[in-house]
């Protein structure tokens, strides 16, 4: 039996629940939703923006601590885009980021499957809700690194003419690209498919990092889209897995992620960020670990990466504290700190805001 915490909010109003809809009535526009705005997590503050972050919640999303109800899934998912856009359909919701005639890459996060990863009901039906935007099918792909991962994950990959993609890496573009840190570089190549896409809904999971202290919207994109100069660079740790990924992890991936994120292939491209917040990992990251896991039964959506990942970090640290653990601040992995220091270089870089006073956190729950 998981034990009981409160993860409906930072700080939470308390206004009451609405009835729970299905689907059918979301869409008909018949579910009544009351939601509180609450302050955000603190983290050293940089440039002031504002961000906001939508948080639905439906406590039957999940029907075990490894299953989950799809329909109610689905709903909970429209519930936030519309909520986040302003729309009466999910589908309207996304045709404000994503337009006809775009490729479009729904980038998720499978390192943790199969249980601290995006669900693969999740990635579909964001796929279909984008057709039904005007997106064609061929121009829809779902994708990941590594597909022992996504298999693990259940997903199922597919690159069949007229129908939307999943896979995993095609391989790397051929511009060789350079990261710099003081005297310190690294040669790389971008993944095909960042390439390949026009725009991105970035799809993560809030899940505990054992370099990051934890991971969000930012390194999955970051450490997610780039591929090693040569296989030789591959990481002996996963054989056939080729990455130049630990290359960029001194400094707790700082600043790497945020330099990353930072380049318009990424930042220019990612239009919409969708948390899925199903589980929560809260220790051992960010490989899944049953006993670490908390169920949230939550979607966010938010475009701001910042907000998201200083978010995510406030919230693992509440459930670390529930559990009587310490915060990830103060934690060690392999007598080593694993400081979130990403995040307030993140800010400083403008990629967004850890301010607390700057992010509205949109908290309701669907039933």
């Amino acid at each position: 039996m998981q034990d009981e915490v409160d993860t409906s909010a930072l700080e939470h109003s308390g206004a009451p629940a609405s009835p729970s809809p299905t689907r059918r009535d979301f869409l008909a526009g018949s579910a009544a939703v009351i939601g509180a705005s609450i302050a955000a997590p603190a983290f050293a503050a940089g440039p002031t923006t504002k961000a906001r972050i939508v948080q639905a919640e439906h406590s039957g999303v999940t029907t075990g601590p490894t299953t989950i109800d799809t329909e109610v899934l689905k709903t909970l998912i429209d519930a936030a885009l519309c909520r986040y856009a302003g729309t009466k359909t999910a589908a309207d919701a996304l045709r404000k980021y994503f337009k006809k005639g775009q490729k479009v890459a729904i980038k998720v996060n499978t390192l943790g499957s199969p249980y601290s990863s995006v669900n693969p009901e999740t990635a579909a039906h964001l796929g279909e809700l984008l057709h039904e935007s005007g997106i064609a099918k061929d121009d829809i792909r779902i994708f990941d690194q590594y597909i022992s991962r996504m298999q693990t994950g259940r997903f199922r990959v597919r690159r069949s003419p007229g129908s939307i993609w999943v896979t995993n890496h095609l391989g790397r573009d051929p511009k060789v690209q350079e990261y710099r840190d003081g005297d310190y570089r690294v040669e790389f190549h971008w993944e095909k498919l960042i390439v390949w896409a026009d725009a991105v809904l970035n799809v993560c999971v809030p899940k505990d990092h054992d370099l990051t202290g934890v991971t969000g919207a930012m390194k999955n994109m970051a450490m997610g889209v780039v591929k090693p100069t040569t296989e030789r660079e591959a990481n002996k740790a996963n054989p056939g897995h080729y990455t130049v990924v630990p290359k960029f992890h001194r400094g707790n991936c700082d600043p790497a992620i945020p330099w990353l994120y930072s380049q318009p292939m990424i930042r220019d491209k990612v239009k919409l960020i969708l948390v899925d917040g199903v589980r929560l990992l809260y220790h051992g990251g960010p490989q899944d670990k049953a006993r670490h896991r908390q169920i949230l039964n939550q979607i966010w959506v938010a475009e701001d990466p910042v907000a998201v990942d200083s978010t995510i970090l406030t919230l693992v640290n509440k459930v670390r504290k529930a559990k009587g653990m310490k915060p990830v601040e103060e934690d060690l992995f392999r007598d080593k700190p694993r400081l979130p220091k990403y995040i307030a270089t993140a800010a400083k870089m403008g990629l967004g805001t850890n301010d607390p006073g700057q992010i509205t956190l949109d908290h309701f729950k669907v039933g």
